[in-house]
């Protein structure tokens, strides 16, 4: 049984790395799950890019009290991300003009800050600051008869030269992270039903809806935005399953925040047989009771009535057949599958168990119940484990990895089938796809 879950929803996982979508699911029983896509541009690529397309002349014009001044670009920008914006450096010579006097070149910094947003049709929009000049200036230099301040000068030519540097750097910005494009396509894939195991013939079927995005972080010298894909989320058996009418990309919503986890749902199948491996420790050939004793030889499992039935074959003060009668039951508060009123039939044993019958005291029905109970939940565990160490870092291809962790089954209620219990399991976690 292990193996099979863990089969299943290891291909669950790799698929969501595949799509990237989003959606709001229509799923009544399971809560829509938010598939996360990172999409992550560095300030160096960034630099790099738009270095590509500034002109070396900056400005030349009116430069106050008279002058006129020439900016040139000196060496490449310099970009770095931090608190929520990106700064810029340009490297600059200013040469002032007064008459027929001209100055000597003062090499300066001009600095600008950005705040980067994005638009409801997936463009990232630019805010252009000027937050002033590198240190370093002197305090006045003369032009001819003129004597200047370096930095209130430079005020004059900031707006120009933000004018200039504003449309390159939003269109650079576009360029770099392409929104849109890596988005797109893995929307319209998210429509059509994906096989994730081919040896049970299990399909993943989303019912993508809409798209949400918290707002852009720029730190650590990177640019992240975090996309959630909402989408119901189930698993099917059988035939491929028909595929939902394909919808146009919606509308970027942006939110302060929101829910980052994913839920799928699962029928789930605990087969007799898994269970009877691990009943067998504490069953067979072992001795219960005190005054008098019974050992069981052997024993065997069945589904009756919407409960499991535990056929002992014992040997002892009683020789024959004993039946225990077990009903799984779901606590939604604890997240637990437990079996519960479990007992011997009385009804088919006739007077070997009443009142008083030295049977009862013994712990066979306890005994049962304990490793019944602790059976589904170890089995489950070890499956999530799995899950989640294979998940932890997959490479999809050349610039897109998945990371991912299934850190909790909710299980649902179970039904007793003729050799196997069948448990409605929703996985709960969290999976990235980043795109750089």
């Amino acid at each position: 049984m292990q193996r099979r879950v863990f089969a299943i929803f290891y291909r669950i996982f790799v698929l969501f790395l595949l799509l990237s979508l989003s959606a709001v699911c229509a799923c009544a029983a399971v809560q829509p799950s938010s598939v996360n896509l990172s999409v992550v541009a560095s300030t160096t690529d960034l630099a790099a890019i738009i270095n590509q397309s500034l002109p070396k002349e900056l400005y030349k014009g009116q430069g106050g009290l008279g002058t006129s001044v020439t900016v040139l670009r000196t060496g490449p920008i310099v970009v770095t991300a931090s608190d929520n914006y990106v700064y810029l450096t340009l490297p600059v010579q200013l040469t002032f003009s007064y008459a027929m006097y001209e100055s000597y070149p003062l090499k300066a910094g001009l600095k600008f800050k950005a705040r980067v947003n994005v638009t409801p049709d997936w463009r990232l929009k630019t805010e252009l600051y000027y937050t002033g000049l590198s240190d370093g200036l002197a305090e006045t230099f003369k032009v001819g008869p003129l004597s200047l301040k370096p930095k209130s000068v430079v005020e004059n030519i900031s707006q120009p030269v933000q004018r200039l540097l504003a449309p390159i750097i939003d269109n650079k910005v576009n360029d770099s992270v392409q929104l849109k494009a890596k988005i797109a396509p893995l929307w319209q894939n998210a429509f059509n039903p994906t096989l994730v195991s081919k040896e049970f013939s299990a399909w993943l079927k989303l019912t993508p809806e809409r798209i949400v995005m918290s707002p852009l972080l720029a730190a650590n010298n990177q640019i992240q935005l975090s996309i959630g894909v909402i989408t119901g989320a189930e698993i099917t058996v059988g035939p491929k399953p028909a595929a939902a009418p394909a919808k146009a990309l919606p509308p970027v919503q942006q939110l302060p925040a929101f829910d980052k986890n994913f839920n799928i749902q699962v029928a789930t199948d605990i087969y007799f047989a898994d269970l009877m491996n691990a009943l067998k420790p504490v069953l067979l050939d072992k001795t219960f009771g005190e005054d008098k004793k019974i050992t069981i030889k052997g024993f065997e499992l069945k589904g009756e009535e919407g409960r499991l039935v535990v056929a002992l074959t014992a040997t002892g003060d009683f020789d024959g057949q004993l039946m225990v009668l077990a009903k799984p039951t779901y606590n939604a508060q604890s997240n637990s599958l437990t079996f519960e009123n479990v007992d011997f039939d009385t009804k088919n044993a006739g007077w070997l168990i009443g009142a008083g019958s030295w049977l009862l005291s013994s712990k066979i029905r306890s005994t049962i119940k304990s490793k019944l109970d602790t059976a589904v939940v170890e089995q489950l565990e070890k499956a999530r484990l799995k899950a989640s160490s294979a998940l932890s870092s997959v490479q999809i291809g050349g610039h897109v990895r998945m990371s991912g962790a299934v850190r909790r089954m909710s299980l649902g209620e179970a039904s007793v089938l003729n050799d196997r219990l069948s448990v409605q399991v929703v996985a709960q976690g969290e999976s990235i796809v980043n795109l750089k």
